[in-house]
Protein backbone atom coordinates (compact mmCIF):
# COMPACT_ATOMS: atom_id res chain seq x y z
CA UNK A 1 0.00 0.00 0.00
CA UNK A 2 3.14 2.16 0.62
CA UNK A 3 4.31 2.03 -2.81
CA UNK A 4 0.83 2.82 -3.98
CA UNK A 5 0.79 6.28 -1.99
CA UNK A 6 4.66 7.01 -3.72
CA UNK A 7 3.93 5.74 -7.04
CA UNK A 8 0.75 8.63 -7.04
CA UNK A 9 2.87 11.36 -6.11
CA UNK A 10 5.61 10.40 -8.28
CA UNK A 11 2.89 10.48 -11.08
CA UNK A 12 1.47 13.94 -9.98
CA UNK A 13 4.83 14.81 -9.66
CA UNK A 14 5.43 14.11 -13.31
CA UNK A 15 2.39 15.67 -14.23
CA UNK A 16 3.25 19.09 -12.72
CA UNK A 17 6.53 19.28 -14.67
CA UNK A 18 4.90 20.04 -17.66
CA UNK A 19 1.26 20.85 -16.73
CA UNK A 20 0.67 22.37 -20.17
CA UNK A 21 1.30 18.77 -21.79
CA UNK A 22 -1.00 15.68 -22.05
CA UNK A 23 0.61 12.23 -21.01
CA UNK A 24 -0.37 9.34 -22.41
CA UNK A 25 -0.94 6.51 -20.43
CA UNK A 26 1.96 4.67 -21.95
CA UNK A 27 3.90 7.46 -21.31
CA UNK A 28 2.97 7.87 -17.77
CA UNK A 29 3.20 4.24 -16.67
CA UNK A 30 6.90 4.04 -18.19
CA UNK A 31 7.82 6.81 -16.22
CA UNK A 32 6.84 5.61 -13.07
CA UNK A 33 7.91 1.97 -13.52
CA UNK A 34 4.54 0.35 -13.72
CA UNK A 35 2.38 -1.95 -15.59
CA UNK A 36 -0.70 -0.53 -17.90
CA UNK A 37 -3.07 -2.26 -15.46
CA UNK A 38 -1.53 -0.59 -12.22
CA UNK A 39 -1.26 2.37 -13.89
CA UNK A 40 -4.43 3.03 -14.92
CA UNK A 41 -6.17 2.09 -11.72
CA UNK A 42 -3.85 4.70 -9.69
CA UNK A 43 -5.23 7.54 -12.26
CA UNK A 44 -8.20 6.09 -12.21
CA UNK A 45 -8.41 7.03 -8.38
CA UNK A 46 -6.41 10.34 -8.74
CA UNK A 47 -8.89 11.11 -11.39
CA UNK A 48 -12.08 10.46 -8.61
CA UNK A 49 -10.56 12.34 -6.54
CA UNK A 50 -9.90 15.40 -9.08
CA UNK A 51 -6.13 15.49 -8.69
CA UNK A 52 -6.02 14.02 -12.18
CA UNK A 53 -8.04 15.11 -15.37
CA UNK A 54 -8.76 12.82 -18.00
CA UNK A 55 -9.38 14.21 -21.89
CA UNK A 56 -11.88 11.75 -23.10
CA UNK A 57 -10.90 12.85 -26.95
CA UNK A 58 -7.27 12.23 -26.63
CA UNK A 59 -7.57 10.11 -24.00
CA UNK A 60 -4.33 11.40 -21.78
CA UNK A 61 -3.92 12.42 -18.53
CA UNK A 62 -2.93 16.38 -16.71
CA UNK A 63 -3.57 17.59 -13.32
CA UNK A 64 -6.46 18.27 -12.11
CA UNK A 65 -8.62 21.22 -10.46
CA UNK A 66 -7.52 19.45 -6.65
CA UNK A 67 -3.20 19.20 -7.59
CA UNK A 68 -2.75 23.02 -6.36
CA UNK A 69 -0.07 22.14 -4.67
CA UNK A 70 1.59 20.88 -7.34
CA UNK A 71 0.16 23.65 -9.58
CA UNK A 72 2.46 26.12 -7.81
CA UNK A 73 5.45 23.75 -8.55
CA UNK A 74 4.84 23.32 -12.15
CA UNK A 75 4.39 27.66 -11.79
CA UNK A 76 8.26 27.44 -10.31
CA UNK A 77 9.22 25.06 -13.33
CA UNK A 78 7.44 27.61 -15.77
CA UNK A 79 9.59 30.52 -14.23
CA UNK A 80 13.12 28.87 -13.81
CA UNK A 81 12.71 27.37 -17.73
CA UNK A 82 12.07 30.67 -18.94
CA UNK A 83 15.46 32.43 -17.42
CA UNK A 84 17.46 29.65 -17.87
CA UNK A 85 16.50 29.31 -22.01
CA UNK A 86 18.51 32.45 -23.20
CA UNK A 87 21.35 31.23 -20.93
CA UNK A 88 21.47 27.99 -22.60
CA UNK A 89 20.88 28.97 -26.04
CA UNK A 90 23.85 31.21 -25.21
CA UNK A 91 25.85 28.12 -23.98
CA UNK A 92 24.93 26.08 -26.81
CA UNK A 93 25.83 28.71 -29.13
CA UNK A 94 29.18 29.00 -27.49
CA UNK A 95 30.23 24.97 -27.14
CA UNK A 96 27.73 23.63 -30.07
CA UNK A 97 26.51 20.72 -27.63
CA UNK A 98 23.77 19.99 -26.09
CA UNK A 99 22.59 21.99 -23.27
CA UNK A 100 19.89 21.53 -20.69
CA UNK A 101 18.04 22.34 -17.61
CA UNK A 102 17.06 19.16 -15.31
CA UNK A 103 15.22 18.82 -11.81
CA UNK A 104 13.68 15.43 -10.07
CA UNK A 105 9.80 14.82 -10.09
CA UNK A 106 9.31 11.45 -8.26
CA UNK A 107 11.78 9.16 -8.90
CA UNK A 108 12.95 10.35 -12.16
CA UNK A 109 15.12 13.27 -14.08
CA UNK A 110 13.08 15.40 -16.08
CA UNK A 111 14.31 18.31 -18.66
CA UNK A 112 12.37 21.21 -18.15
CA UNK A 113 14.02 23.18 -20.72
CA UNK A 114 17.34 21.91 -23.61
CA UNK A 115 18.82 23.43 -26.42
CA UNK A 116 19.97 21.11 -29.60
CA UNK A 117 23.70 21.86 -30.95
CA UNK A 118 23.15 21.70 -34.78
CA UNK A 119 25.83 19.28 -35.08
CA UNK A 120 25.44 16.16 -37.36
CA UNK A 121 26.21 14.10 -34.61
CA UNK A 122 24.43 15.18 -31.34
CA UNK A 123 22.66 14.11 -28.45
CA UNK A 124 19.03 13.89 -27.77
CA UNK A 125 17.72 15.53 -25.03
CA UNK A 126 15.29 13.14 -23.55
CA UNK A 127 12.56 14.29 -21.68
CA UNK A 128 12.58 11.68 -18.51
CA UNK A 129 15.22 9.88 -17.45
CA UNK A 130 16.90 7.22 -14.47
CA UNK A 131 18.07 9.42 -12.08
CA UNK A 132 21.34 7.53 -11.07
CA UNK A 133 22.18 7.02 -15.25
CA UNK A 134 22.70 10.84 -15.94
CA UNK A 135 25.33 13.56 -14.78
CA UNK A 136 22.33 15.97 -13.68
CA UNK A 137 20.55 13.10 -11.46
CA UNK A 138 23.39 11.80 -9.48
CA UNK A 139 24.05 16.07 -8.55
CA UNK A 140 20.83 16.89 -7.71
CA UNK A 141 20.63 13.47 -5.30
CA UNK A 142 23.77 15.03 -3.49
CA UNK A 143 22.54 17.72 -3.11
CA UNK A 144 19.26 16.27 -1.73
CA UNK A 145 19.12 16.30 2.25
CA UNK A 146 20.20 12.98 3.87
CA UNK A 147 16.24 11.58 4.83
CA UNK A 148 15.13 12.30 1.28
CA UNK A 149 18.51 10.87 0.20
CA UNK A 150 17.64 7.52 1.93
CA UNK A 151 14.20 8.19 1.10
CA UNK A 152 14.73 8.11 -2.76
CA UNK A 153 17.44 4.87 -2.31
CA UNK A 154 14.79 2.63 -0.09
CA UNK A 155 12.18 3.09 -2.83
CA UNK A 156 14.53 2.60 -6.23
CA UNK A 157 17.27 0.68 -4.79
CA UNK A 158 20.88 1.22 -5.68
CA UNK A 159 22.12 1.77 -9.35
CA UNK A 160 22.93 -1.16 -11.18
CA UNK A 161 26.49 -1.75 -12.03
CA UNK A 162 25.90 -0.73 -15.74
CA UNK A 163 24.08 2.73 -14.81
CA UNK A 164 26.47 4.16 -12.56
CA UNK A 165 29.95 1.45 -12.68
CA UNK A 166 31.87 1.88 -9.56
CA UNK A 167 28.99 2.39 -6.94
CA UNK A 168 27.37 -1.01 -5.50
CA UNK A 169 27.01 0.05 -2.43
CA UNK A 170 25.32 2.48 0.02
CA UNK A 171 28.72 3.47 1.01
CA UNK A 172 29.72 3.84 -2.12
CA UNK A 173 26.80 6.00 -3.32
CA UNK A 174 27.80 8.68 0.00
CA UNK A 175 31.05 9.01 -1.52
CA UNK A 176 30.30 9.74 -5.04
CA UNK A 177 27.66 11.90 -3.91
CA UNK A 178 30.35 13.66 -0.90
CA UNK A 179 32.55 13.99 -4.01
CA UNK A 180 29.82 15.60 -6.23
CA UNK A 181 29.11 18.07 -3.42
CA UNK A 182 32.77 19.12 -3.41
CA UNK A 183 33.87 19.53 -6.92
CA UNK A 184 30.05 21.22 -7.71
CA UNK A 185 30.16 19.22 -10.44
CA UNK A 186 28.83 15.70 -11.58
CA UNK A 187 30.05 13.46 -14.71
CA UNK A 188 28.52 10.80 -16.43
CA UNK A 189 29.30 8.15 -19.11
CA UNK A 190 26.57 5.58 -20.65
CA UNK A 191 27.36 2.68 -22.71
CA UNK A 192 25.83 4.71 -25.92
CA UNK A 193 29.28 6.34 -25.44
CA UNK A 194 27.43 9.50 -24.28
CA UNK A 195 29.43 11.98 -22.07
CA UNK A 196 27.39 14.48 -19.06
CA UNK A 197 28.11 17.23 -17.41
CA UNK A 198 26.53 18.91 -14.68
CA UNK A 199 26.62 21.70 -12.40
CA UNK A 200 23.91 23.34 -9.72
CA UNK A 201 21.48 25.71 -10.17
CA UNK A 202 20.75 27.89 -7.34
CA UNK A 203 17.73 29.84 -5.75
CA UNK A 204 19.79 32.16 -2.54
CA UNK A 205 21.40 28.63 -0.85
CA UNK A 206 19.13 26.09 -1.93
CA UNK A 207 20.25 24.01 -4.99
CA UNK A 208 16.56 23.47 -7.34
CA UNK A 209 17.86 22.36 -10.22
CA UNK A 210 21.22 21.38 -12.33
CA UNK A 211 22.35 22.66 -15.91
CA UNK A 212 23.79 20.03 -18.51
CA UNK A 213 25.90 19.74 -21.54
CA UNK A 214 25.75 16.28 -22.75
CA UNK A 215 27.80 15.41 -25.81
CA UNK A 216 29.58 12.41 -27.64
CA UNK A 217 32.83 10.49 -26.06
CA UNK A 218 34.69 11.18 -29.36
CA UNK A 219 34.19 14.87 -28.78
CA UNK A 220 34.96 14.69 -25.09
CA UNK A 221 38.84 15.63 -24.91
CA UNK A 222 41.11 17.18 -21.75
CA UNK A 223 41.36 20.40 -23.72
CA UNK A 224 36.95 20.29 -24.46
CA UNK A 225 36.58 19.36 -20.75
CA UNK A 226 38.11 22.48 -19.10
CA UNK A 227 36.31 24.71 -21.88
CA UNK A 228 33.25 22.90 -21.33
CA UNK A 229 33.66 23.14 -17.01
CA UNK A 230 34.30 26.81 -17.48
CA UNK A 231 31.18 27.51 -19.65
CA UNK A 232 28.91 25.42 -17.65
CA UNK A 233 29.74 27.26 -14.29
CA UNK A 234 29.21 30.39 -15.78
CA UNK A 235 25.84 29.46 -17.29
CA UNK A 236 24.91 28.08 -13.86
CA UNK A 237 26.00 31.27 -12.08
CA UNK A 238 24.05 33.49 -14.70
CA UNK A 239 20.74 31.63 -14.25
CA UNK A 240 21.18 31.53 -10.32
CA UNK A 241 21.40 35.27 -10.54
CA UNK A 242 18.44 35.58 -12.52
CA UNK A 243 16.27 33.51 -10.18
CA UNK A 244 17.31 35.90 -7.21
CA UNK A 245 14.79 38.44 -6.14
CA UNK A 246 15.26 41.69 -7.78
CA UNK A 247 15.91 44.91 -5.53
CA UNK A 248 13.17 47.37 -6.01
CA UNK A 249 14.35 50.78 -8.40
CA UNK A 250 13.06 54.32 -6.79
Amino acid sequence: MIQVIHRAFDILELLASQPERVFSLGEIAEAAELNRGTCSNILKTLAARSYVTRLSGRGGYHLGSMASPWEGQAAQDRELAARAKPVLQSLTRTLNETSLIGVIRGRKRVTLESVACDRDLQVRARQIRDVYETASGRLLLAYLPEEQRSAFVARTGLPSPGVWPGVGTMDDLNRAWEQIRRDELSQSQSLEHIVGLAVPIRRGEQVIASASVYLPEARYTPDRREEIESALRHASREISERLLPQSPKY
